[in-house]
């Protein structure tokens, strides 16, 4: 008989989740699926290209740390579109030690 006062919650830094999907993957394959359903697609293609989406980015992730698709942005995306704040120039940067 385990006694439920005592055991330790393993998962208070868990991702948030829709249903069963984590949140990141969720909100990106719902935007997919709104901009194909802006540009007159039928709702079949709509799902399935969401699915897609959501599809490659879980397995993307697969063995990757947490953050993974955070880092990529600030790596790849220009500085206008993700709001990540950049490394300083060199010459400003100051030495310690």
């Amino acid at each position: 008989m385990d006694d439920h006062d005592t055991q330790i919650v393993m998962g208070l830094k868990d991702p948030w989740k829709f249903l069963f999907v984590d949140m990141d993957i969720a909100m990106a394959a719902a935007c997919f699926g709104f901009a194909l359903l802006t540009m007159g697609l039928p709702t079949p293609v709509v799902v399935a290209g969401g699915g897609t989406v959501g599809y490659v980015m879980h397995k993307a992730r697969k063995g990757k740390p947490r953050g993974y698709a955070t880092h990529l942005a600030y790596w790849y995306l220009p500085p206008m579109v993700s709001r990540l704040q950049r490394v300083p120039p060199n010459w400003s940067s100051r030495t310690v030690g």
